[in-house]
């Protein structure tokens, strides 16, 4: 039953009409750049922030630091697993709630996606505190690396995992309620004030590896600090509650934030396993070709962070007129936002293939480490606009609780193909065959992506009345369409 003080608190007209406008009637274009444009941002600002790491680490000319940091970058990764469990997954609900008119279902999903962020995290970071060792030594640390990944490992994640995830999570949930700006603006702030102290505790200190770490974990206090402060202010005007009297106890909940946050999270947790077996193998050829592997995996985040960023601020607007049975707009955002990727990915492989030695060489100044980075590059963008294609079609899925396609596309991807290849391509071509692995899979994967994709966008367009340009219906159609529907986020 719902909750009739608190809906009639938070659906009165205090709150910003204009976002929710944002997902029902503006043109395509219009939303994608309102929705996207600060995710994108964001996104840029927290790749500068973990570029920024490996940056100045790199400026100390030893890539057995480079190497300690890139080897930590899969663990950060699982921090992300955990965002993206309760932030993917409860952002495409409460983006559903709201298109089905549950506002007081939508405050209860928040609540319950902070307490157990908190609660997840904190039971992660003991133990990866407890058995550091064989973590790190599973990840591919050595007797040149250990001290040093160990030093950064404790502050990020184990001193500063809550904080990294809980930041995570906020900017999740504060986008699907159509706030994109807030959140770019609460990411963006944490990504920058690193960039400050990174400097300053690796040079101006004198502390390495240890003052990249705890510049880092700073920051992402801070981002916690500015989300809770926004939600203080907006108090009675935001969907987004962490009063613990809202936490659902039942399993309603629980249930539809995994049913589509335990794909995303696999799809994570299987690019760490991937990451973690190519740390491994790369590094049976020493530390220079460990570090320029990890500076590409970085170089290459911009194109992915970039899809990611407009994949994750359009995921509220294809949940809310997905659940609001409005899917003209559904398959419009769909073609448009794949365009806008395609086109940057494709600007990217031109940039990486024509400079791949210069920007290799803003990260480290050693010859050998440019000079097999280069090469690494080159390879490993050459199919960008296609994982760009199947990152969107992934994220469609997600937004409108398709968990089991999307899962299905990662677990493609990741893991049950690429691992088995990457011990074979690395026995046909030592070392080089590795960086060639994630071009194969992706030729292979973007098959199923179409075709699980093609199936899902015909039910679409069989239930979809004539559109405009934009996207947008007539009165008369949608209201043939809602007929005799009943309104519900599934």
């Amino acid at each position: 039953m719902k909750n009739t003080q608190h809906e009639t608190e938070y659906a009165s007209p205090s709150h910003d009409a204009a976002r929710i406008e944002i997902f029902r009637s503006a043109p395509i274009p219009q939303a994608v750049a309102n929705l996207a444009i600060p995710t994108i941002i964001s996104q840029l600002v927290t790749m500068i922030y973990n570029l920024a790491d490996t940056f100045f680490v790199g400026q100390m000319g030893d890539p057995r630091k480079v190497a300690a940091v890139s080897l930590v970058l899969p663990a950060y990764t699982m921090l992300t697993a955990i965002a993206n469990l309760f932030g993917v997954g409860g952002s495409s609900v409460i983006s559903r709630f709201l298109g089905s008119e549950q506002s007081d279902r939508a405050r209860q999903t928040s609540t319950f996606c902070i307490f157990s962020t908190v609660a997840v995290t904190a039971i992660f970071s003991v133990l990866v505190f407890v058995f550091q060792k064989p973590f790190l030594l599973l990840l591919g640390a050595n007797d040149e690396t250990y001290e040093f990944a160990s030093s950064y490992l404790i502050w990020v994640l184990v001193i500063g995992g809550v904080p990294t995830v809980l930041g995570m999570l906020f900017g999740h949930l504060v986008r699907s309620e159509g706030s994109a700006k807030q959140a770019s603006i609460g990411m963006s702030f944490g990504g920058i004030l690193n960039i400050i102290l990174d400097p300053i505790f690796i040079m101006t200190f004198g502390m390495g590896v240890r003052g990249a770490a705890i510049a880092t974990m700073i920051s992402n206090c801070a981002t916690v600090c500015y989300f809770l402060v926004y939600l203080y202010r907006r108090r009675g005007k935001t969907f987004i509650s962490f009063v613990p009297r809202e936490f659902d106890q039942e399993l309603h909940i629980a249930g539809r934030v995994a049913s589509v946050g335990l794909p995303a999270s696999l799809q994570t947790l299987l690019s760490l396993t991937s990451n973690t077996v190519l740390n491994n193998l790369a590094s049976g050829y020493g530390s220079t070709a460990l570090a320029a592997v990890g500076i590409v995996k970085r170089i290459d985040m911009l194109p992915m962070n970039v899809t990611v960023g407009i994949s994750q601020g359009v995921l509220p607007f294809i949940g809310y007129n997905f659940a609001a049975k409005r899917f003209n707009r559904v398959r419009q955002v769909n073609k448009f936002t794949r365009i806008l990727a395609v086109c940057f990915s494709i600007l990217c492989v031109a940039a990486f293939e024509i400079f791949a030695e210069t920007i290799v060489g803003l990260f480290i100044n050693d010859a050998e480490t440019i000079r097999l980075g280069a090469a690494f590059l080159r390879i490993l963008c050459l199919t960008t606009p296609v994982m760009a294609i199947s990152y969107l079609i992934t994220t469609m899925f997600q937004a409108t609780g398709q968990g089991k396609r999307a899962l299905a596309i990662s677990v493609f991807r990741k893991t049950t193909v690429d691992v088995p290849l990457m011990f074979l391509m690395n026995r046909l071509i030592p070392l080089y065959g590795l960086l060639m692995v994630q071009p194969i899979v992706d030729t292979l994967s973007i098959g199923l992506a179409f075709a699980l994709y093609h199936d899902f966008s015909k039910k679409l367009k069989a239930q979809s009345a004539p559109e405009d340009k934009y996207g947008l219906r007539d009165a008369v159609s949608e209201e043939k369409v809602h007929a005799g529907i009943r309104r519900t986020p599934d």
